[in-house]
C-alpha cells in the first residue's frame, strides 16, 4: 500500500541509484485477502453463485393472490349433467299448434248426444235440434274447463317444486350477503358491492364453504391485494430512508 503512505506521510528522501539488477518475472498481483488476480475479476464472481438473481427463479416468493386465481376462471360445462329447471324457465312445454289442432279434430263432442234427440232433430223437430247443439256445446265447455284446470295445476305444481328445490340455495345466498365485515373500508358504499360480488363468486366456485368462511376468504383477498399493490411503494420508501454506506472498495480499484 505504498500509495496510501504517500498520501498520509511526507515522501522519503531519494536513495542513490543502485546498479541495475537482472530482470526477473513480475509476480502476479495479489489482493488484500491474499488471493491472486485483479480485484475487479474477484468481484465479478459472486461468493454464493446460488444467490444470483438468474439462479433464484424457482425460489422466488409466491404471490399471495395465486390462491384466488381459480375463483375467476370459468368452469367447463358438463354436457352430461341434467339441466335443473329454474324459475326463469317456462312452467309448461312449448305448444305445437298443428299437433293441438290434430288432437282437437279427433275429439267427438257430439258422441254423448242421446240417439233419440238426434233422430228427432233429423226429422225436423226444432227443439230436438237445439238440444243437440246445447249438448255438444256443454261437452266442449266441460272439456275446455278440464283442460284449463290441468294446465293451471301443472304450472302451479312445477313452480312450487322449483321454489322448493332452490330454497336452500336462496337461504345460503341470503346468509352470505348479510355477513358483516369488521373492516370499515370494506363496508364503504363504494367497496361493498365489489365485496358482495366476490363473495358470490367464491360461493359459486366453492359450494362446500360455509357463509362465514366465504366472508373470511373475501376479506383476505382484498387485504392481500392491497398489500401486493402497495409493496413496491413501501419498498421504495424503505430504500430511500435507509442511509447509504460508503463503498471503500472503490478506492482499491484505482
Amino acid at each position: 500500500m505504498a500509495f496510501l503512505s504517500g498520501i498520509f506521510s511526507s515522501p522519503a528522501p531519494a536513495a542513490p541509484a543502485a546498479p541495475a539488477a537482472p530482470a526477473t518475472p513480475a509476480a502476479a498481483p495479489t489482493n488484500s485477502n491474499g488471493s491472486a488476480g485483479p480485484i475487479s475479476a474477484q468481484k465479478a464472481a459472486p461468493a454464493n453463485p446460488g444467490a444470483a438473481p438468474a439462479n433464484m427463479g424457482d425460489n422466488a416468493p409466491a404471490n399471495p393472490l395465486d390462491a384466488f386465481a381459480d375463483y375467476f376462471k370459468p368452469k367447463p360445462v358438463d354436457s352430461t349433467a341434467v339441466k335443473v329447471p329454474t324459475m326463469a324457465d317456462p312452467y309448461l312445454g312449448a305448444l305445437d299448434p298443428a299437433a293441438f289442432k290434430q288432437q282437437v279434430a279427433s275429439t267427438d263432442f257430439a258422441s254423448g248426444i242421446p240417439p233419440e234427440v238426434v233422430q228427432k232433430a233429423l226429422q225436423g223437430d226444432p227443439q230436438a235440434f237445439m238440444d243437440a247443439i246445447n249438448h255438444a256445446a256443454r261437452e266442449a265447455f266441460a272439456a275446455s274447463a278440464q283442460l284449463s284446470h290441468g294446465l293451471v295445476e301443472h304450472g302451479a305444481r312445477s313452480a312450487a317444486e322449483r321454489v322448493s328445490s332452490s330454497m336452500d340455495s336462496r337461504i345460503r345466498d341470503f346468509q352470505i350477503k348479510t355477513q358483516n365485515t369488521s373492516n370499515e373500508a370494506l363496508s364503504h358504499p363504494a367497496v361493498a358491492p365489489m365485496l358482495n360480488a366476490l363473495k358470490m363468486q367464491i360461493a359459486q366456485s366453492n359450494p362446500q364453504l360455509r357463509p362465514e368462511q366465504i366472508q373470511s376468504q373475501a376479506e383476505q383477498y382484498f387485504t392481500q391485494m392491497a398489500d401486493v399493490l402497495t409493496a413496491p411503494k413501501k419498498a421504495a420508501e424503505v430504500a430511500a430512508a435507509t442511509p447509504k454506506q460508503p463503498n471503500f472498495a472503490s478506492y482499491l480499484e484505482n
